[in-house]
């Protein structure tokens, strides 16, 4: 799903977020978030992490306006993300693909472009445009039982930058993929923040893929999720591939993983 801004802008900035004493309770008196609050300024690289069902998820669907608070404050650019308009810049990334099986790759990246009312011949263009950002020009007429999975989440990325957000949301959309696949993905986002400008907030179940893509990262408690720990991540902004081996990048990643511990994430996994 997109939230979008109109595209005929072509330069990209990321917007602020604020995050403030934010709490969700679900029927039942179910506690999902409690008293979050951080704040995210243009441009920057987050990831949220935490054990599993903690809550993450729910917080990502908060800022997008795709759920509403039980109490507090989310802005986005300085205005409540509730009430932002459809055009608000925001993208949200699913852990699926969601792509539409009797579209190809084509026709599923333009979709957003097409809700938006705009005429075939520009959104065909800018939908070329997203597909060749992501690698994906020679599949360009292909469906999506003709694709991988990792060709499928590109996909639904390239829909997704198809708007030219401001605020991207990730929702773990490389767990399913082998490890390889996963590595390329990230280093093909990470060119996409660098070369954008947008600001990004990736929930994900890697430690290794938030201390690599990240400048900074959060860790939260077990449901509900709280702040444990708010961790600066600087490794500069430029990175490449042999940073996976770099010993600052392991020192960042046993920071992280000492706050799950604390935060009640299970011993030595790596998946929050």
């Amino acid at each position: 799903m997109v939230l979008q801004q109109s595209p005929d802008n072509s330069t990209i900035a990321g917007v602020s977020l604020d995050v403030t004493g934010a709490y969700r309770t679900f029927d039942g008196n179910v506690k999902a978030v409690e008293d979050v609050s951080f704040s995210v300024p243009p441009g920057q690289f987050l990831s949220l992490l935490g054990p599993s069902g903690c809550g993450k998820s729910t917080l990502l669907r908060l800022i997008a306006g795709l759920d509403h608070l039980t109490a507090g404050s989310i802005q986005v650019a300085g205005r409540p993300s509730a009430d932002l308009p459809k055009r608000s810049g925001i993208a949200f990334v699913f852990q699926d693909a969601h792509l539409l099986p009797w579209r190809n790759v084509l026709r599923n990246v333009e979709l957003p472009l097409e809700l938006l009312g705009i005429g075939r011949p520009q959104r065909r263009e800018l939908a070329r445009q997203a597909i060749e950002e992501v690698g994906l020009s020679d599949a360009i007429t292909r469906y999506p039982l003709q694709l991988s999975g990792g060709m499928r989440m590109r996909v639904s990325l390239a829909r997704a930058l198809v708007t030219r957000p401001r605020l991207l949301l990730l929702d773990e959309p490389f767990a399913a993929l082998d490890e390889m696949t996963r590595h390329r993905l990230d280093e093909q986002l990470l060119g996409l923040w660098q070369n954008s400008g947008m600001t990004v907030v990736f929930v994900t179940h890697s430690i290794l893929e938030a201390a690599f893509l990240s400048q900074r990262a959060i860790v939260f408690s077990r449901r509900p999720a709280r702040v444990i720990a708010d961790i600066p991540i600087n490794l500069g902004r430029d990175r490449a591939a042999e940073l996976r081996t770099d010993p600052r990048l392991l020192h960042v990643m046993q920071e992280i993983q000492h706050a799950l511990r604390a935060g009640g994430g299970e011993e030595g996994d790596e998946h929050a």
